[in-house]
């Protein structure tokens, strides 16, 4: 979108910078474009230009808004303001008004007729619903008429939620329970009641394409290859409705994260981060522009080093991002070339001691704080070695913890074929490492006073009764796992463009690789704050005994490959001026295909060596699955619309299924397919003050496998059965513009999911074998029956400030409605100051009071136990994160 103003001596030096910039982008090799490219403008429409028109863009309160959208109405004529909110457009002698349009602000029509400076403020939008949506829609439609569920979170908001990594980005989602709680490491997603999580019913896209397979339950996690930084633009949420359409076994919601691409005038912005809490230190980047005429580019990414939550004597996160694209406008259409790339290392806080209190209050264990203590590993302690039945000799360190290692890249072509046909081809190919090295807590019991027990450094504990107040020890697994995961994924679509009808039909392959192998030991700890490692009775010894001595899922390794070729159509209809109806339908055809080692030898107590790795089992299975959707969107008038769709989803299976240690690939084979199905109607409400968009929801998933651990003489046993549920909710966000200064957000989610088939008798083995358990009717655990964020924004020109509440209800803990968590809030606020249009200061505050809770209790084996004789125990949960604080500058230029 190029503009007729000549550069100064400041834009040429700007330039210049900017040229040297790009010199350290492997994206330079776009430069050798064809002359003929070069010279055309951004433009899809190859018409006669007569006129130019230049103005201002502001908001309410006189401040520029760069990167405002300019567009001549019914064309795809363009161009986009600069820093200072000026904008130049050259129009066809045929345009007869101008679009303007702005993330967060109702969009406005201006008539050209006579004018050659158009000056226009734009008011921001009570939720935008005025605001047009790209994700899941042939012709891209305002929010208020569409029929799909789908919230957008602008990078303000971004910043009003305090978001502390890339599972927090979902709390600002209706629907969702999102459990952020491991800190940077694999976050955990419930979709709108379904009893599973991970990411098993979402999934993450970036820039229209997935950032990784949906339906994991939690390694691989998707928000481990997505990091949310200054590159992204606006991030766009689907729930239900046509998720499942747009990406494969996303049923219950999906968030596209979309990346910001070079405007006309060269724009850069620095962010410097501190968080005294956590030690951290981290750099944001982004710098975009034009390259020459027609040709642009965007480049950014981030630094950081930190302690994590809780502070083990060692920087727990560390690492960074860098992605860069660049675009090329042709005379009918574009293509665009994109990499990313991430090295990073982050710490994944799981379970926490505490005093189990059958009111739901959390209790302190002597020796350890509950709201700044962490039971992670002390930095003394994380080196360690031992050595597998097969002599293989494990050299590993916790500090790693999760390592990531991802170099991708990929185009996007798109091109007018004419008569109102369009084409698009999406390409993208991953490359990642991803080693785990983490200490997860099992249990807690009294230390052996007729033991005596010692240090790695071989300092005898003196007294093991009273060790650290409490004379406990806490038994943990040590996870070492390598991971090398390859994606290939093509989109191509064919669009036809109406102005009463939009039909889309789309291909897409996508080809997953993995090769894992994992080895466990086992180690005891003491209870306190970063705990020691204990040794019993010989301080020679080593700490940790490898578990495949014990049982064979010590090792595991497994590799495969699924290849999905998926095709889907979609049709958007105006049947009147009023109603829209759309329809989806897709169908996958999925083959998974590899090798699930078993395991050689027995047990040492049994007067074996233990386990090593044995001959490959191999699996072949193919199958296909279709989903389905339609909706209609009633808009009354251009404030007030209805709408109502119901959807056929599946959660199929998978090369996790198979790959998984012990799975019975026959059994798998056997399954019947895991069908969702959702229907919802709703109402969405836009004036300039007011925003309401309110859906109610019916959702059901049958046949769900589910993992049950049962208490038994040498620990839990794991019973995999199969479930079915049910969910009955309501998704509100409203927002409320007070006046120009102030405006209120609320987010919420009343639901009611319920277990409509829960039967198994306890396998033999167990302290209750041959029992049936009927838990039909009970309430899903983990889920709230109600979650509520509620946001105060106030902007004027120089001060900034928001403040927050999130609440979540109590919810059970297990699916035997035994063991109840206490609901919970956490008060979240910030201030800015801008020095001036490119300088501001900014503090943020997570958890305010510093409230602790549990988000997740025991549910390995909880589901039996009886709350009289635990109360007043310690056991093990996960908290909610503790109070932090964040300082942030941002230099934009």
């Amino acid at each position: 979108m190029k503009t007729n103003n000549q550069p100064n001596s400041t834009k040429k030096s700007i330039l210049q910078f900017r040229i040297g910039i790009l010199t350290m982008s492997l994206l330079l090799s776009l430069l050798s474009v064809p002359n003929s490219w070069a010279s055309t403008k951004h433009s899809f429409d190859n018409v006669l230009q007569e006129s130019t028109i230049t103005g201002t863009i502001t908001d309410e309160r006189g401040e520029p808004l760069p990167g405002a959208t300019v567009q001549v109405v019914n064309t795809t004529v363009g161009s986009v303001s600069d820093f200072d909110g000026k904008y130049t457009i050259t129009v066809p002698n045929s345009a007869t008004k101008l679009l303007f349009s702005y993330s967060g602000f109702a969009q406005q029509e201006v008539s050209i007729e006579g004018k050659t400076t158009i000056n226009i403020t734009l008011v921001e939008s009570a939720l935008s619903l005025e605001e047009v949506v790209l994700t899941g829609t042939t012709n891209p439609r305002k929010k208020i008429e569409s029929s799909v569920a789908i919230s957008t979170l602008s990078v303000k908001e971004m910043e009003s939620r305090v978001i502390r990594n890339s599972a927090d980005l979902l709390k600002s989602v209706p629907g969702l329970w999102v459990e952020s709680t491991g800190g940077d490491g694999p976050g955990n997603v419930r979709v709108r009641g379904f009893p599973d999580g991970g990411y098993a019913f979402m999934g993450i896209m970036e820039d229209g394409l997935p950032v990784f397979q949906a339906g994991t339950n939690s390694i691989p996690s998707p928000d481990q290859f997505f990091k949310v930084d200054a590159t992204i633009k606006q991030s766009e949420a689907i729930r239900g409705g046509t998720a499942p359409i747009i990406m494969q076994g996303a049923a219950g919601a999906l968030v596209n994260n979309i990346t910001k691409t070079g405007g006309n005038e060269f724009e850069g912005l620095a962010k410097l981060s501190t968080s005294p809490n956590q030690d951290m230190y981290r750099l944001d980047l982004n710098l975009g522009g034009p390259i020459s005429e027609g040709l642009h580019y965007n480049i950014g990414g981030f630094l950081r080093t930190d302690d994590g939550v809780y502070d083990y004597g060692y920087a727990a996160n560390r690492g960074g991002q860098i992605k860069a694209n660049v675009v090329k406008y042709l005379d009918k259409g574009s293509i665009r070339v994109y990499t990313k790339f991430i090295h990073e290392n982050v710490n994944w806080n799981l379970t926490s001691p505490y005093i189990f209190n059958k009111n739901g209050d959390l209790g302190d264990v002597p020796g350890f704080d509950n709201k700044k203590d962490g039971a992670g590993l002390n930095g003394a302690d994380t080196q360690y070695s031992y050595t597998l039945p097969s002599g293989e000799v494990v050299n590993r360190d916790v500090q790693d913890g999760f390592y990531t290692n991802l170099i991708s890249g990929g185009f996007e072509f798109k091109h007018e074929l004419g008569n109102n046909w369009f084409f698009k081809n999406n390409f993208r190919i991953d490359d990642i490492t991803h080693n785990n090295d983490t200490d997860v807590l099992t249990g807690i019991a009294v230390l052996d006073t007729n033991n005596s027990y010692f240090y790695t450094d071989g300092t005898q504990i003196e007294d093991v009764a009273n060790l650290n107040g409490n004379g406990l020890g806490m038994g943990a697994v040590i996870i070492a796992s390598d991971n090398k995961y390859k994606n290939l994924i093509n989109r191509l679509e064919i669009s036809k463009r109406g102005d009463k009808n939009g039909l889309t039909i789309g291909l897409e392959y996508f080809k997953y690789q993995l090769e894992s192998s994992s080895s466990q030991a086992l180690v005891t700890k003491e209870l306190t704050h970063a705990p020691r490692l204990l040794i019993a009775n010989d301080p020679s010894a080593s700490a940790f005994l490898p578990v495949a001595l014990l049982a064979p899922g010590g090792i595991t390794q497994a590799d495969g490959t699924e290849n999905t070729i998926s095709i889907y159509i979609t049709d958007e209809l105006e049947l009147s001026d009023k109603l829209r109806l759309d329809t989806g339908f897709r169908y996958d055809h999925k083959s998974l295909k590899g090798n699930n080692f078993g395991k050689d030898g027995s047990s040492i107590f049994a007067g074996g060596a233990g386990y090593t790795i044995g001959a490959p089992v191999a699996f072949d299975e193919s199958q296909g699955n279709w989903v389905a959707s339609i909706g209609l969107n009633y808009k009354i008038n251009d404030g007030f619309a209805l709408f109502a769709r119901g959807s056929r989803g599946y959660n199929g299976l998978k090369l996790g299924d198979f790959t998984a240690d012990g799975a019975d690939a026959t059994a798998l084979t056997e399954l019947d397919t895991r069908v969702i199905r959702q229907g919802e109607v709703g109402f969405k409400y836009s004036s300039p003050s007011f925003g309401l968009f309110s859906s109610l929801i019916y959702a059901d998933v049958n046949n769900l496998a589910k993992g049950i651990a049962i208490p038994g003489p040498s620990g839990l046993v794991n019973q995999q059965i199969f479930i079915s549920s049910r969910t009955i909710s309501a998704e509100i966000e409203a927002s409320y513009k007070i006046n120009k200064n102030f405006n209120l957000k609320l987010i919420t989610t009343v639901q009611d999911p319920v277990y409509t088939d829960l039967t198994f008798t306890a396998n033999e083995g167990t302290f209750v074998e041959g029992q049936t358990f009927d838990w039909a009717g009970n309430t899903a655990e983990r889920v709230p029956k109600l979650t509520a964020d509620m946001t105060i924004n106030y902007s004027g020109k120089k001060l900034n400030a928001f403040t927050g509440l999130r609440y979540y209800s109590k919810r059970w803990s297990t699916p035997a409605n035994n063991v109840e968590l206490k609901g919970f809030s956490e008060v979240y606020l910030g201030a800015g100051y801008n020095f001036s249009k490119s300088l501001n200061l900014n503090f943020n505050v997570a958890n305010l009071f510093n409230t602790t809770q549990l988000t997740e209790g025991n549910t390995r084996g909880d589901q039996f136990v009886d709350i009289d004789t635990i109360d007043g125990t310690p056991r093990l949960g996960r908290r909610n994160l503790p109070r932090t604080f964040f300082i942030n500058m941002t230099y934009k230029f």
